[in-house]
């Protein structure tokens, strides 16, 4: 294991953590994703092969272990190590909503990947007990709708029609929507000004809030 040049635990945990992408994938770990390929899409601009080595050094750290799951397949679990940055992950993200981070930029709009984040704050306690499939219209944006299908089990997002009935729909500024999903403004205050809309049968119309784990504006947390 490397080590810096001064005896101090700050340099130590940022040449452990310190690089563009380790808190990243960290987040996505601390998120629910496990699989390579879950990882990967998680993180706009990396490459697989830095992926790789990312992952590589990580373990070397102590950061995680590749391990088979159930079926035989390779999957990344976070160590005690790993785990016990969680606080460090959620609170730079709180630091930063605070102090330097802004409004979402046109290369940032993404509604695939928007969902892929929702689809990671999804309780899956508080999901009713069927299938319900959630269909996201962005207002003035080129690309087409997007699906979040919610089942027992497994939620998916879907860029394809999933082939089943829609039963909610989201009509929704997508710059919007990027921002409760950020945590810089809530669900609730973009119903309000009308910038996101729900629409289909009242009681899941009503639940929809529920089913997610939003990060909370750092004025009201």
């Amino acid at each position: 294991m490397p080590r810096g040049v001064e005896y101090c635990p700050v340099t130590a945990g940022v040449e452990a953590v310190g690089d563009r992408w380790t808190l990243l994938v960290l987040r996505e770990l601390l998120l629910g994703s496990c699989r390579f390929n879950d990882i990967h899409r998680g993180l706009p601009g990396i490459s697989r092969t830095l992926l790789s080595a990312r992952l590589r050094r990580m373990q070397a750290w102590g950061l995680l272990a590749r391990v088979p799951d159930d079926d035989g397949r390779p999957v990344y679990r976070l160590t005690d190590a790993g785990a016990d940055l969680e606080p460090l992950v959620w609170q730079l993200g709180d630091w930063a909503r605070r102090w330097c981070f802004g409004d979402p930029v046109r290369e940032q709009l993404d509604g695939g990947w928007l969902l892929w984040r929702l689809r990671q704050f999804v309780r899956a306690d508080a999901l009713p007990g069927r299938r319900v499939v959630v269909e996201f219209a962005f207002l003035g944006a080129a690309e087409g709708p997007v699906w979040l299908v919610l089942a027992p089990g497994d939620v998916s997002v879907c860029r394809r029609h999933p082939g089943h009935d829609t039963d909610l729909w989201v009509t929704a500024d997508l710059a919007e929507l990027h921002r409760v999903v950020a945590g810089t403004t809530t669900l609730a205050t973009a119903c309000r000004a009308g910038l996101v809309r729900l629409d289909g049968e009242p009681g899941l119309v009503a639940g929809f809030p529920g089913w997610f784990a939003w990060r909370v504006p750092a004025d009201q947390a």
